[in-house]
């Protein structure tokens, strides 16, 4: 697997993330590794994950940005499980989090902080508005979600939203 470019059409609205390549490469060099996509998240040729607005949960305005989606990565037998499922992003002056479902919760009511990022607006045309955060480093509670094999900080891929304009 390879990390692309960000998509930046219309056709591709939401938030886009690679995640990690090195995870991504060595999920698809593990011999049962797996990726499911369900929900609302869908993969590019670059490997890039999109995961579709959620308009009803989100509150622009006031810096959040909910999504749908929920993506699962497993391998050994299933002794790794990574799961990002229903992104959600806090953005207070101009800083990011990004939240996800805590993976062992059912109900989806716990959510646990994954990255953290500046989020800076981008020049866009009248029909669509984008952000940009180039700086996503892991948090100490994703640290845990991906079974301690990065630390606090860690740099992650970039991460992009794109949205209508109204």
């Amino acid at each position: 697997m390879h990390q692309g470019d960000i998509v930046s059409d219309e056709q591709h609205l939401g938030l886009h993330w690679g995640i990690k390549s090195s995870f991504l490469d060595y999920v698809g060099r593990t011999p049962d590794g797996r990726a499911s996509l369900h929900d609302g998240v869908t993969a590019t040729e670059g490997n890039v994950m999109v995961f579709e607005p959620d308009p009803e949960a989100s509150d622009v305005d006031a810096g959040t940005f909910a999504f749908r989606g929920d993506l699962r990565f497993a391998a050994h037998a299933g002794m790794m499980f990574v799961r990002i499922a229903h992104p959600l992003v806090k953005v207070t002056d101009g800083r990011g989090e990004m939240t996800v479902v805590e993976p062992r919760d059912v109900e989806g009511d716990t959510r646990l902080p994954l990255v953290r990022f500046t989020l800076e607006p981008r020049p866009t045309n009248e029909d669509l508005r984008i952000w940009l955060a180039t700086d996503v480093a892991l948090t100490v509670e994703g640290v845990a979600l991906f079974n301690d094999v990065y630390q606090v900080d860690e740099p992650f891929s970039p991460l992009a939203i794109f949205l209508p304009a109204d």
